[in-house]
């Protein structure tokens, strides 16, 4: 086995640590990600995603390190019905409102503060991080490296307060669904 590790600075959590797994053809086994300024420890036993991406932006770590967190003992991926029952005794639900496959452009129909939190991530807002608006939520994190779970949990977090959900731009208004026109295709009214 091979231990990476590496960080990012989630927004009002401080940093996040992701320890990787991965056999020796550096697919991913297993990932975790650990935020020490909140204690939350988030594993993911049986990653749908097994291709290691930007290893260059990775740091090799010892096992020991990998393990402090995720004991030997454990290492046997679990069932997913499991994890979410781990979750739910500890208060977490499934989200609902984003998810890795809806694109970029849906995500932002959802909360008026998606871009905000799409930029904390270094993902858009500048000349040298674009994104298209076609691309998954899923696409975006692998090809710039950033933890999907930790994005779409942040963006989950939006919908606490909402206040501020429906879309503050007057085009994205015009197209996002309402209660009308639950398919947000407009009307035929002239």
């Amino acid at each position: 086995m091979i231990y990476y590790k590496t960080s990012q600075v989630v927004p009002g959590k401080g940093d996040a640590w992701m320890f990787y797994e991965c056999n020796d053809d550096q697919s991913v086994r297993r990932y975790m990600t650990y935020i020490p300024a909140t204690r939350e420890l988030d594993k993911v036993p049986n990653p749908f995603i097994k291709k290691l991406q930007r290893p260059d932006m990775l740091q090799p770590c010892e096992d020991e390190e990998f393990f402090q967190y995720w004991p030997e003992e454990e290492a046997t991926p679990t069932t997913q019905d499991a994890v979410s029952e781990h979750l739910r005794e500890r208060g977490v639900y499934a989200r609902t409102h984003f998810n890795p496959d809806m694109t970029v452009m849906e995500a932002m129909l959802v909360h008026t503060k998606v871009a905000e939190v799409f930029a904390a991530f270094h993902l858009g807002g500048c000349s040298s991080c674009g994104i298209s608006e076609i691309e998954t939520v899923g696409q975006v994190c692998m090809a710039y490296g950033v933890d999907v779970d930790i994005l779409l949990d942040v963006l989950e977090e939006l919908m606490v307060d909402d206040d501020a959900s429906a879309p503050a731009d007057p085009i994205l208004k015009s197209i996002a669904p309402s209660e009308s026109d639950p398919a947000g295709v407009g009307s035929d009214e002239k």
